[in-house]
């Protein structure tokens, strides 16, 4: 009688979902075991370069990776958790298809991610945006030069002023890269309309805490609130989004204006995803873990065959002098954390005991448009053009695959002898109105005949 392999069942297909999906697979040649992946994108988004694809720096198709064909020899499910019983190991699928399926696991890793976090701010969930997928980078490309060309167009003033107003709530390094970047394309993009003028560009990038940009340390961060300050980004500390409603901004600080394009990358929290599961939680909603990246209850005892890691979990960080200490949901985490998972699994199905996840950073990156960021690199501060050819090596290296990191080096080595691309791609989320368009002028064109 033959022995069924263990089942590996991974929920997620970002990072620690990719990245655990290959170990375990590479490991699958020595140690027998069956690899389900269940995500319901296609792809997986390579975050850090969504601010370029935002900026027109890189085609939006290079920043993701296609699950499918990178995870060969792994069932790759398009589909969403729907309930997950740890103690009978079994986990309902809600497929793409509309159809409904159980899946039976030996181990489940929770990679589910993160998603933005929102506060009920009146008119934030009709009126605003996040920034955290490709599809929201390239909405807002084109909302940006759709609202220039909106703005060159215009008789009214005011209709003009609000075009050209964007507003950006969260200074952290998600909101200063995406506002650099887009006020970079919006400054080249104006030039081709004569009536418009650099100077009519308003952008705004609020921020509740004293300073921008901390994760890269007091001094770069002082210095960045300097430099977007210098590109006439209008940076306002120790301030609040109090409302939105139908675009018009309030601001805590009493300022009052209106605005068509309103972002909002102030934070994350653990997917909700993880609701529709009975394993243990930590206060803020993160799936508790061990330093073994094993899922643990309160009182530290082990849930059998569970495991997490990423912008989901809750991993101590046992190198920090001061305790308790977890480690942040950045990509350098889930990549790392992810790659030991796979270790771990592996080593645990073959009898042997997993090791503790302990890493220090390298450091932080932050790309502020062409030629211009901030970084720390094993405590070297950098800024300007060092710390941008720094980030575009370092991230260009670290897109998952090779096909996809040769892409995006040979967009960025292309970029430097042509000009940046302004053509909007807006009437492609609308694909049938020409088609629709047409009909209808037939039909209309036909009417007269019939009344002959």
């Amino acid at each position: 009688m033959s022995v069924s392999k263990p089942h590996v069942l991974i929920l997620g297909g970002g990072y620690v979902g990719l990245y655990t999906a290959w170990g375990l697979r590479k490991r699958s040649r020595s140690v027998p075991m069956r690899i389900t992946l269940v995500e319901p994108n296609a792809y997986m988004t390579y975050q850090p370069l969504l601010p370029e694809v935002a900026g027109g720096e890189i085609d939006p198709r290079n920043v993701t990776v296609q699950l499918s064909r990178a995870l060969r020899g792994v069932h790759v499910v398009r589909g969403r958790l729907q309930n997950l019983d740890s103690a009978g190991k079994s986990a309902t699928i809600a497929e793409a298809d509309g159809a409904t399926s159980t899946l039976e696991y030996d181990h489940v890793v929770f990679a589910v991610g993160s998603i933005t976090r929102t506060f009920p701010t009146p008119g934030l969930e009709e009126n605003a945006i996040g920034f955290k997928t490709v599809e929201e980078a390239l909405f807002l490309r084109d909302r940006v030069l759709e609202n220039i060309a909106r703005a060159a167009a215009t008789q009214d003033p005011a209709e003009r002023a609000k075009a050209l107003t964007f507003v950006f709530i969260g200074g952290g390094y998600t909101g200063v890269e995406a506002i650099a970047e887009l006020s970079d394309l919006a400054k080249i993009a104006i030039r081709m309309y004569p009536r418009l003028d650099a100077s009519d560009l308003n952008w705004v990038l609020v921020e509740a805490a004293d300073k921008v940009a901390v994760e890269v340390g007091p001094e770069l961060s002082a210095w960045t609130l300097q430099h977007l300050r210098r590109r006439g980004i209008d940076v306002r500390l120790q301030t609040t989004l109090k409302s939105c409603i139908d675009g018009n901004v309030v601001l805590s600080d009493g300022a009052e204006f209106a605005a068509d394009a309103i972002v909002w990358t102030a934070g994350m929290k653990p997917n909700p995803v993880l609701d529709a599961t009975d394993v243990p939680r930590g206060p803020k909603g993160h799936v508790n873990a061990d330093a073994r990246l094993r899922v643990i209850r309160e009182d530290g005892s082990i849930v059998e065959g569970a495991w997490a890691a990423g912008d989901n979990a809750q991993v101590p960080d046992l190198t920090a002098q001061k305790q308790p200490a977890y480690y942040p949901p950045n990509a350098q985490n889930a990549v790392r954390q992810a790659k030991l998972l796979a270790a771990n699994i592996a080593a645990q199905l073959n009898g042997q005991e997993p090791v503790e996840y302990r890493y220090k950073s390298l450091g932080t990156l932050a790309n502020y448009g062409i030629g211009q960021g901030a970084a720390v690199v094993r405590g070297i501060p950098l800024k300007g053009l060092p710390a941008w050819l720094v980030a575009r090596a370092y991230h260009g290296a670290a897109m998952p695959t090779l096909a996809r990191k040769y892409r995006v080096f040979a967009g960025w080595a292309v970029n430097l002898f042509a000009p940046r691309d302004v053509t909007s791609m807006s009437a492609a989320r609308e694909p049938r109105r020409t088609f629709v368009a047409g009909i209808h002028a037939q039909k209309m064109a036909q009417e007269p005949e019939k009344g002959k």
